[in-house]
């Protein structure tokens, strides 16, 4: 994909994002930062921290661990072991996000994905609050039949592309 494209497909993601009602009433938000052509949620993110939420990003602690960090400046970041850009600071109670939104290199459409197999965001998921609303969120092209879902996989809430959404689980709405 070319830059133009990923800036795109990743406005029209972002714009369909704020008109899911648990995004739109959400005050602490977790996203990520891009790695590669992944959909960049960064001045989305920017946007949301000017509203007045709090903005949080994933880092990782250890080998198993991810934790979800407030940003606090978007200059004030260090460079994890993958190269992705991860907050400086405290750990922020998993417990009190809103909303969480997380990239996948395939999504299906009962909401599973496929990462980078290390398992990170699986165990992370697990730690957040029932009401805890969980999109993911990919190009059109990546979304497939069956990602063959393991035991320990997290499903979504909601599925969100540049052309569609999947609903998964409308318990949220």
């Amino acid at each position: 994909m070319t830059k133009e494209q990923v800036q795109e497909y990743s406005r029209a993601i972002t714009a369909k994002l704020m008109t899911l009602e648990p995004v739109r009433k959400a005050v602490t938000i977790m996203g990520f930062a891009s790695f590669g052509n992944e959909i960049d949620l960064v001045p989305w993110l920017e946007s949301l921290q000017r509203e007045g939420r709090t903005v949080l990003l994933p880092r990782v602690e250890s080998q198993d661990i991810l934790v979800a960090v407030e940003v606090v400046s978007w200059e004030n970041m260090r460079r994890g072991s993958f190269g992705i850009r991860e907050p400086l600071g405290q750990p922020f109670p998993p417990a009190s996000i809103d909303v969480v939104i997380v990239p996948g290199l395939v999504y299906d459409g009962k909401g599973y994905r496929l990462g980078y197999g290390k398992g990170y965001y699986d165990r992370f998921l697990k730690l957040l609050a029932p009401q805890t609303f969980i999109c993911g969120v990919c190009y059109d092209f990546q979304v497939v039949d069956t990602v063959l879902p393991h035991e320990a996989d997290v499903a979504m809430h909601w599925v969100v592309t540049e052309k569609s959404e999947l609903a998964v689980n409308w318990d949220y709405f």
